[in-house]
Order: structure tokens, then sequence, then C-alpha cells
């Protein structure tokens, strides 16, 4: 089962139809190939989704209440459709930048393509599987939610499925860049192992040189291409975080569904948003990087002194590996490690409270109106 995962070929297969990276796989020679009919594929498709989000975004924005949920209250149902045209804004500006850095994209991924079948390992393999596995269910999960949160909703049939489509479509994109970064991010950290184990077995020239031909990657195009990408997607998942909450607070525990309805509607405001998060812990989550460039300094500690060059060059290396730390950032605005998860979960907190209290405001100048 692991086979079909080798070589990120599932992913790029996915990729591939939903028009994020055009290109065909060489897995003879491990290359990544542009050709005339996948350039043309790509750009159609970038200027079909520039066109349906815009259109979408310009309809929600011309008709905001199209989309107003009755049984919602005007603080929730301007957060939804702020949601909703944030989510066009991020499909469209993903693909923009896709599109035009695709050829940097290409030449990343085959260079991490052919790192992997260097370091090549079977367990590698079921971890791709596993995240795919993951992403499958989640989607499944999400479309859920998704169906029988709106289908209740009382909303026409078009902005139905404006919502539909658009919120399922996003997970479905965003999802699998996240789920194949995570992918690249583990390949970079069997590399490193590979070279660690090198280096204990003593070949401290070639395991320094593929560890610092590794970070150099990581710290520069892995960094510029995925590092861009992910700066929206935090972002757009951020400002949905509070939403599920948010509505069970305002519907479900105000007491607005009938005994019926209220059960299935906790559990689906409850879970609304878990998709995402999900898919965002195991992001930062996934931090095998710094953990074995870390484990490098360890193993070089531990090398016998011989009073020759080497010693030198292996102080120096330490004096650097003290200083230099191999971070993912997004754009450089935060880090993409464990570290940004607590000031996630504070920041989706605060816009709660936010939230809450614009709600409290709009119940108090309801019913001041009333007397």
């Amino acid at each position: 089962m692991s086979s079909v995962c080798r070589d990120l070929r599932l992913y790029l297969r996915l990729l591939h139809l939903l028009g994020m990276m055009c290109c065909h796989f060489d897995s003879e020679h491990c290359k990544l190939l542009a050709t005339p009919q996948s350039e043309r594929y790509a750009l159609a498709y970038a200027s079909l989704m520039f066109t349906a989000t815009t259109a979408c975004f310009t309809f929600a924005h011309l008709q905001p209440h199209l989309f107003y949920i009755g049984i919602y209250n005007r603080t929730g149902n301007f957060y939804e459709t702020l949601i909703f045209r944030s989510t066009c804004l991020v499909l469209s500006l993903l693909y923009l930048v896709m599109y035009v850095r695709r050829h940097r994209h290409r030449d990343l991924v085959q260079h991490l393509l052919r790192l992997n079948r260097r370091c090549l390992g079977k367990s590698r393999d079921r971890q791709f599987l596993h995240n795919l596995i993951l992403y499958g269910v989640l989607t499944v999960v999400c479309f859920g939610n998704y169906f029988h949160g709106y289908s209740r909703s009382g909303l026409a049939v078009i902005p139905l499925t404006m919502y539909m489509v658009v919120y399922i479509y996003a997970f479905s994109v965003i999802c699998l860049l996240l789920v194949f970064f995570v992918c690249l991010k583990q390949i970079m950290a069997a590399g490193l192992i590979h070279y660690n184990g090198q280096l204990d077995q003593g070949h401290l020239i070639a395991g320094l040189r593929g560890r610092q031909q590794i970070l150099k990657v990581c710290m520069g195009e892995l960094n510029d291409c995925f590092g861009l990408l992910m700066l929206p997607i935090v972002g757009l998942i951020l400002l949905m975080a509070p939403s599920g909450p948010f509505y069970l607070i305002s519907t479900v525990l105000e007491g607005k569904f009938g005994p019926n309805e209220c059960l299935s509607m906790l559990l689906t405001s409850s879970t609304w948003d878990s998709p995402w998060m999900i898919m965002l812990v195991l992001m930062l989550s996934t931090n095998g990087i710094t953990v074995e460039a870390n484990k490098t300094a360890k193993i070089l500690a531990k090398v016998p002194r011989t009073g020759t060059g080497l010693d030198r060059m292996i102080e120096k290396f330490l004096l650097k590996n003290l200083r230099q730390q191999p971070i993912l950032t997004a754009y450089g605005f935060f880090a993409l490690d464990k570290s940004t998860l607590f000031k996630l979960f504070t920041a989706i907190f605060t816009y709660m409270v936010i939230l809450v209290q614009f709600k409290e405001m709009e119940n108090t100048t309801k019913t001041i109106n009333k007397f």
C-alpha cells in the first residue's frame, strides 16, 4: 500500500489535478518535467480559479443579505460573510503565487524527491500514506459538517451552493498543500538522519557536507516557496477557528433549535473547525528538521580529538551551530513550529471573546430598542 506514495506520486497527481503543480513526473530519472500541455493546463486552471473566486467575492460583497442565516445574529452573519470573502481572496492568492513561482516550486520538489531516493526508507512511505489517509478522512468530516450545517441554515439555493463549493474546495486545496509541506519536511528530516548516521560512522566530511546542503535548502528555497504560502493559509485558519464555537454559543446554547436537532447541531458546531485545526497542528508540530539538526552537534561533541585540522573544523562547526538554528517561517512573520501553537490558540481565544462581546452588545441594543 505504501508504494502508492513512493516519490510522493499520489500527492503530485492530486496537486496536478487541482492545478497547483502541473508537471509530469519522470520516475526513471526522478525529474519533474513541464510540457507545453501542462503549461497550458496550469494557465487555464489558474485563470479559471481567479475568475471564479473573483466572481464569488463580488457577488457576496454586492449581495451580503443573501448569505445571512435567519437563525444567526447580526454579528455572526457579518463574521460568516467576512470568512467567505477572505476564503475567496486566499484561494485566488494561492493560485496566483503557485502559477507565478511554478518553476521554483518544481525545482525544489524535484531536489527533495532525489534526496528522498538517496535516503530511501519504507517507513517514510508509510508516513506519507498515513498523512494522505488523515487528509482524506478530514476531508470527509469537513464535507459532512458543511453539508449538515448549511443544509439546515434556511439559505437560498445560490448562496447555499456557493458556501458548500467554496469551503469544501478551499479545504481540499489548502490542506493538501499543508500535508504536502509536512511530507517535504519529513523528507528533509530523514535526510538529516541519514547524514547524522554517516557522521556517527566516522564519515565526517561527507556527513557535514550533506547536512549543510539540506539546511541551505531548508532555510533558502523551502522557506521562500512555502513560507509565502503558509502566511495567508495560517491567517485564514486563524480567522475561521472561532466560527464553530461562536455559532454554538449564539444558537444551540440559546435554545434556537428544537430537541430533535439540538444534539446533531451541537456535534456539528463543536467539530466545525476541527479538520482545519488538526491539519494546522500537524504542520506546526512536524519539527524533525530542528531535532535532527541539533543531534549533529551532540554526535560531533563525542568525536575523539586527534590534534589535527579536523579538530578545528569540528569546533568551528559547533560554534556556528549554536548560533544558527534551522527555523522555517511564514515569510519571516512567525516560526512554523510548535512554539507558534500557543500564540495561535491565544489569538483564537481572544477573537472568541471579542465576538461574544459584540454579540452581547447587539443583544443589549435590541433589548433597549424594545423599550
